[in-house]
């Protein structure tokens, strides 16, 4: 009588073990812990752009205004926005929490509005030069527009 040989090895059950699924759900926990706050950020990033692009918008559409009846046209400055002065020009209402502050062109620093303060762009769609500042609760933005076109430049700060 033969016995069967012993070279033959059990065949293990089709199957993960359960270190090997607690070591992939480790690796998932990471993955998130690290994509998270990123995405958070990116939602972050996109209201600050939202809020630059509604005070660009009322910008141009002044300046458009100016350029077109030849008239000065007027922007109120507030710390909740951009009040528009003239007919038919929709203002910028900042969203809660957010803030504008103004340096004038011989300011070194920003500050807060004062009481009936205006920004002017006359009919020839030249205006003062000026800084916006937008902060919200954790993020800022600048804008610096452009004296003959009401562009907003590339700042530095």
């Amino acid at each position: 009588m033969t016995t069967p040989a012993r070279t033959e090895r059990r065949r293990r059950a089709p199957g993960y073990t359960l270190f090997e699924i607690l070591l992939a759900l480790g690796i998932v926990a990471v993955l998130l812990g690290i994509a998270v706050p990123m995405v958070s950020n990116s939602f972050q990033e996109s209201e600050a752009e939202s809020v630059s692009k509604l005070v660009e918008q009322t910008v141009k559409a002044t300046h458009s205004a100016a350029l077109e009846t030849g008239e000065a046209k007027l922007l109120g400055l507030d710390e909740r926005g951009l009040v528009s002065k003239s007919p038919g020009i929709p203002g910028a209402e900042l969203p809660k929490g957010w803030k504008l502050q103004v340096r004038r062109f011989t300011e070194t620093r920003f500050r807060r509005p004062e009481r009936g303060e205006t920004w002017e762009i006359n009919g020839a769609g030249i205006c003062e030069p000026i800084s916006l500042k937008l902060g919200g609760k954790e993020e800022s933005v600048v804008l610096q527009f452009d004296p003959l076109t009401a562009q907003v430049l590339p700042t530095n700060d």
